[in-house]
């Protein structure tokens, strides 16, 4: 009912009240006006005031008649469900007959556990009415009858949803071993059957996403857990395959329980669920997966800065309409951290209720469901009118929307919400996830170590390993108890801080896994070079021993082979002399021999062009030609002369006839010629092969009357024959060449004679060419052979250098590493032992990190104790200190740390390393501000951006800060996150292509590696919720006495000995960065030495960067030890300060205690020390030290 207001009023009821005793209200609006109304009746419900129920005034009451609607009686009950069930089953089998027990059963069961369970303070949540009994048989009617073969059968699907129903909202063991007692009871007493009969595998599952047919699926019994898990495991790689958000999950055997409980109330019409639970118990990650696997879609609101009302009820339209106007099944997720405002829950309680908001939508919107759900109304058989469309969208929104409620039960105001709002448990089938047991614990633990590459270990360190996870929960689970009972410091111990310490575990092994291989491996391989350079030495003096004695034969040899080659030169050059002159006499020879070869074929070329041409024109002559030559029967005189030339050419003797005078004879040739033209091819062939070259001088004699008769022309015979002109050619150019030949033969024979004298000539010149050869060949191999000489003994030469050089500088390295070699022996036993109990260093520093940050220095130190105690009982291997401090501690980033303000005690750099390695952004407990002012100094250089939760653009800082890579720092935090900070507190990043992406509000900033995320507040003992510390590291940065003992004694220092102070903190800046130098040389000493490719002897730059580093390396030692000196001597001026600083930590401590008298004795650091430093400068000065600390 409403709540009530100071004075005692609830204001509905009185704005009720008013109309009823005056039948309406004045008009706002018109003031004075009053506003009647008529024929209007009031019907009322309301459950009897008590269990959180508010008493409604009398003044009210008096108003109606009541009516009392009592419990329905069992016979009632008896008759509903019967009925019910009855239709369920097959009346012909024999199972039909055990409804009635069944039903008695059940509301035995029902009766006894409102008589039993009542509702405490810490059970706020054991209410039941008839609703449960009614889930209880609706989850029976979602197995199929004609699966149940027996009563076994049949009381194992009862067992199981009355297990689902008032079971799993039980918060302890003691309720539910009472339970299942009285299961146990009623299957012994009702049935006759046994308990284990009936349940003859633990656990009770039923589920319908292993049904074979995926578009008919069948609530089942889960008979093969194995298969359960591989379906639920390839399930969430699809889910995290489709969805920005990963989801991390180990599916041990209570995750897959809660799972297949959330599957069976979201498939139900009308199923909500109420899940009750701490943070991180995986509520919200399980929820999504089980919708995912039901093919729902999952709706969270996503709270941003500036979400208030309107927007929520923006996200609500959007649900219903989906699940109502568009029919998809949907589950609205919805925690308890995301209630901004309580009118929330208002509306998620009338959403179980009636699957209804009242007036969430406008009039213009409800236009558009009126139009969606018309024709939906008309199928199912109602009038089109608003309000049957209307509840036709509400009938269809409580099908398909599922609401999943999570909630943590801790504190009052969850018991007030379930006061103020009843429709939470009415309304839902309640999950309450308990504490991890045992066996999740260990099977987390193992999947997870499974998981890791580089761990190797026996089974039997394996299961120590577990053991020691487990113990480690366990104890800080028990310390937190203590710490919240003697501090009041709330502590929530969470299966999320489980999984932070096995991830921490895994990525601190993997860190130091790599570290001391690495180290060890450079460290070896120096040494194993160290060793092969040792060797070498002894090797490199043998070598050079045997070239000595090479080198003086080579010498020698090569002082032989140069006379040797002088003597050659000379013979050799006598000889080419030689050879020269006789060349120049076949030059000369030669050039004589070619003048007369070229005046001879100067004379030829005048002859052969006109027997070119004579050839020529015999090739156009064709047979018909001479056939036409040879019928003349009375040939021209042109004719026969040329054939008596040719005639007289080849030697063919005339025809001789008696002359007209006595004693004359007649010569006549035409008769012979006419015979060689009988075979005319013969003849032209003949022509063309005629020997020109042998004409005698005779036939010259004869011919040449022909060729000197002017009619003995080419141009006059071709008047007469045109096969004759060819002829004439013919004739007429064998003259010619024969004349031609007889003027160059004897040119011919001179030729002959000077080729032979030139011939003879060569012949002499290419043997003293072959006498130089040889000489020259003699001398190139002799050449040779001193070049090989000279070169093996300048290699030689080269090698006895090398080889002392390298006996020089092996002497350098061997010198030079002398004292780095012992010792880095040591180191690689050292680094060894750490790898070989590397696991419970490792284990401590990892729970250092997950666990010890809200605790104060005694209940860290308390339980490092006691987990070092475990390793040794549970046989985890571990080294002689496994501290965090000493695992994961690194000296000179301490130092830089402290430079920059951290203070010294064990505290302090405890917290710096566990925000160094938590995965999560750390939010540090930091009353007196020392944090604040050391992430300032730390981050002055690379960038800071410091704003506070009532800045206005908190999402534009955080976008710059991300995408910059820049450091963030939130100062002055309250007890509460602003939603806006949830992108950045759960790392929500994503890959978009290549690149790393985070969303920020409605923007996508591309993420920045080197991003860093701090936050401080200044609250001594905030009261953190749960989600805080899942979101954030908390650490308790409170200053420890000795952190401020040291920082008093700095002021009091500073203040009457500045000198000093300054020398102080110069000689810490000084010996950190000298130590610094000195850790960086050896690591460059060790990397060159390591990755040097052959001898590091023959690496000359290694050895002239040895012998500078060991020469920088003894004057840093040397300043390093001279300002340990001077710092031993300013800590002893200084010590005689410490009563002083002693003194006021205790004063300090004293008065900060007031606090818990009475809030307003509250005192800052920051006024306690302008308050030290006054007294101090106005204390009365004196040259005494001791008696000015008196």
């Amino acid at each position: 009912m409403p709540s009530v207001e100071n004075y005692g009023a609830q204001p509905p009821i009185e704005l009720l009240r008013t109309y009823m005793d005056f039948h309406g209200w004045y008009d706002r609006k018109a003031i004075g006006s009053f506003r009647t109304l008529v024929d209007v009746n009031l019907i009322c419900a309301m459950g009897p005031p008590g269990g959180g129920r508010n008493s409604i005034t009398p003044r009210f009451l008096r108003h109606f008649n009541y009516l009392s609607y009592t419990d329905l009686e069992n016979a009632s009950m008896k008759r509903i469900f019967g009925t019910i069930l009855g239709s369920w089953l097959d009346p012909a089998t024999e199972i039909f007959k055990a409804i009635g027990k069944l039903v008695d059963s059940s509301i035995t069961v029902y009766n006894t556990i409102i008589d039993k369970l009542l509702p405490t303070p810490a059970k706020s949540h054991y209410t039941f009415n008839l609703r449960d009994l009614s889930k209880m048989f609706q989850g029976m009617l979602m197995f199929s009858h004609v699966a149940i073969t027996g009563i076994q059968s049949l009381l194992r699907i009862w067992y199981h949803e009355n297990c689902r129903v008032y079971q799993d909202r039980l918060i302890n063991n003691e309720d539910r071993f009472w339970f299942q007692k009285l299961m146990d009871d009623r299957m012994r007493d009702d049935f006759d059957v046994p308990f284990d009969v009936v349940v003859i595998r633990e656990p009770v599952l039923y589920a319908d996403f292993l049904s074979k047919n995926p578009d008919h699926k069948l609530y089942e019994e889960v008979t093969d857990m194995d298969k359960l898990v591989r379906y639920l495991e390839e399930a969430l790689d699809d889910y995290n395959q489709n969805d920005l958000g990963q989801m991390n999950l180990v599916l041990f055997n209570d995750a897959i329980k809660h799972i297949c409980r959330i599957g069976r109330v979201i498939r139900q019409p009308g199923g909500n669920a109420l899940l009750l639970g701490m943070q991180g118990n995986g509520r919200q990650s399980l929820t999504r997966l089980a919708s995912h696997v039901n093919e729902m879609e999952c709706f969270q609101i996503e709270l941003v800065k500036g979400y208030e009302f309107i927007e929520w009820r923006d996200d609500l339209k959007k649900v219903i309409l989906k699940s109502g106007l568009r029919k998809r099944k949907m589950v609205f997720l919805f925690s308890d951290t995301q209630i901004k405002l309580e009118s929330f829950l208002e509306d998620v309680n009338s959403i179980l209720n009636s699957g209804n908001v009242p007036n969430i939508f406008p009039s213009d919107e409800m236009e558009t469901i009126y139009q969606g759900m018309r024709q939906v109304t008309i199928d199912a058989g109602l009038p089109a009118i608003k309000s049957n469309m209307y509840a036709m969208l509400t009938k269809c929104v409580k099908s398909n929307l599922h609401s999943v409620i999570t909630m943590s039960p801790i504190g009052e105001v969850f018991r007030e919400r379930l006061r103020q709002f009843p429709a939470f448990v009415t309304c839902c089938t309640i999950n309450w996830f308990s504490e991890w047991p045992e066996a999740a614990l260990q099977s987390v633990a193992l999947i997870f170590l499974k998981q890791i590459p580089n761990l190797v270990a026996s089974n039997q360190v394996i299961n120590g390993t577990i053991a020691m996870c487990q113990l480690m929960h366990q104890t800080v689970g028990d310390a937190a108890v203590r710490f919240h009972q003697e501090l009041l410091r709330r502590v929530y111990v969470t299966p999320k801080g489980y999984m932070d310490l096995l991830s921490s575990f895994r990525k601190i092994h993997s860190i130091k896994i790599s570290e001391l291989t690495s180290a060890k491996d450079r460290m070896n391989t120096g040494l194993e070079k160290l060793k092969n350079c040792s060797r070498d030495v002894a090797q490199m003096q043998i070598d050079l021993e045997i070239l000595r004695p090479q080198l003086v034969i080579a010498a020698k040899d090569t002082e032989i082979m140069m006379i040797q080659i002088a003597f050659d030169t000379e013979l050799a050059e006598e000889t080419r002399v030689v050879v020269k002159q006789e060349e120049e006499q076949a030059s000369k020879k030669a050039a004589e021999t070619q003048a007369i070869a070229d005046d001879a074929q100067k004379d030829l070329d005048q002859a052969l062009p006109a027997l070119d041409a004579a050839l020529a024109s015999l090739k156009n002559l064709n047979k018909g030609d001479v056939v036409e030559l040879r019928t003349m029967q009375s040939p021209p005189q042109g004719v026969r002369m040329v054939m008596e030339a040719v005639c007289i050419l080849k030697g063919i003797k005339p025809k001789t006839y008696p002359g007209q005078k006595p004693g004359s004879r007649i010569i006549d040739y035409w008769d012979p010629g006419k015979a060689l033209l009988q075979d005319p091819t013969r003849f032209l062939d003949n022509l063309f092969k005629f020997d020109k070259e042998n004409i005698s001088d005779e036939t010259m004699k004869k011919v040449r009357p022909y060729i000197e008769d002017p009619t003995f022309l080419p141009e006059h015979i071709a008047k007469v024959s045109k096969a004759c002109t060819s002829i004439c050619e013919w004739a007429r150019a064998m003259y010619k060449y024969a004349e031609i030949t007889r003027i160059v033969e004897p040119k011919r024979i001179a030729l002959a004679g000077t080729k032979a004298d030139l011939a003879v000539t060569m012949e002499a010149l290419a043997e003293a060419k072959g006498r130089l050869d040889a000489v020259e060949n003699g001398l190139s191999n002799l050449n040779g052979k001193l070049s090989s000489a000279i070169n093996r003994k300048k290699e030689l030469e080269d090698n006895s250098v090398l080889c002392e050089a390298r006996l020089i500088r092996a002497a350098k390295l061997i010198d030079g590493l002398k004292d780095e070699r012992s010792r880095w022996q040591e180191t690689v036993e050292s680094l060894e032992n750490k790898l070989n109990s590397i696991l419970g260093d490792v284990l401590i520093s990892s729970g250092s990190v997950a666990y010890l940050g809200p605790f104060t220095e005694e209940y860290r130190s308390s339980l490092s104790h006691e987990w070092i105690k475990g390793l040794d009982f549970n046989g985890v291997p571990h080294t002689s200190d496994p501290t965090f401090l000493n695992t994961m501690g690194d000296p000179v980033k301490i130092r830089t740390w402290q430079i920059a303000g951290l203070p010294k005690d064990r505290v302090s750099v405890q917290n710096g390393l566990i925000a160094e390695y938590n995965e999560r952004w750390p939010l540090f407990i930091d009353p007196q501000g020392q944090a604040n002012k050391w992430i300032k100094n730390l981050n002055k250089e690379s960038g800071l951006l410091v704003f506070k939760m009532s800045e206005k653009d908190i999402s534009k800082i955080l976008e710059k800060a991300v995408l910059y890579g820049m450091a963030a720092l939130l100062e002055k935090l309250g007890e509460e996150l602003d939603p806006v900070l949830d992108p950045v507190l759960l790392n929500q990043v994503f890959y978009k292509g290549q690149t790393l992406m985070m969303k920020i509000g409605d923007n996508l900033i591309k993420y920045h590696e080197d991003f860093r995320f701090y936050m401080t507040t200044s609250y001594p003992n905030p009261n953190f919720s749960p989600e805080v510390s899942l979101k954030a590291t908390v650490l308790n940065f409170t200053l420890a006495p000795s952190g401020l003992e040291d920082q008093l004694l700095a002021t009091v220092v500073a203040e009457e000995r500045q000198d000093l102070e300054i020398a102080k903190n110069e000689l810490i800046v000084n010996n950190a960065q000298m130590k610094q130098d000195l850790k960086n040389l050896e690591d460059q000493l060790l990397f060159r030495l390591s990755s040097s490719e052959g001898n590091p002897v023959d690496d000359v730059e290694f050895i002239e960067l040895l012998e500078a580093s060991k020469k920088k390396s003894a004057e840093i030692k040397k300043k390093v030890a001279a300002a340990e000196i001077t710092e031993k001597i300013i800590d002893e001026t200084r010590s005689q300060y410490i009563p002083v600083a002693v003194r006021a930590q205790i004063l300090f401590f004293c008065m900060s205690g007031l606090a818990v008298i009475d809030p307003m004795y509250q005192y800052s650091l920051e006024w306690f020390q302008a308050l030290y430093t006054t007294c101090i400068r106005d204390s009365e000065k004196s040259g005494i030290c001791y008696s000015m600390v008196d």
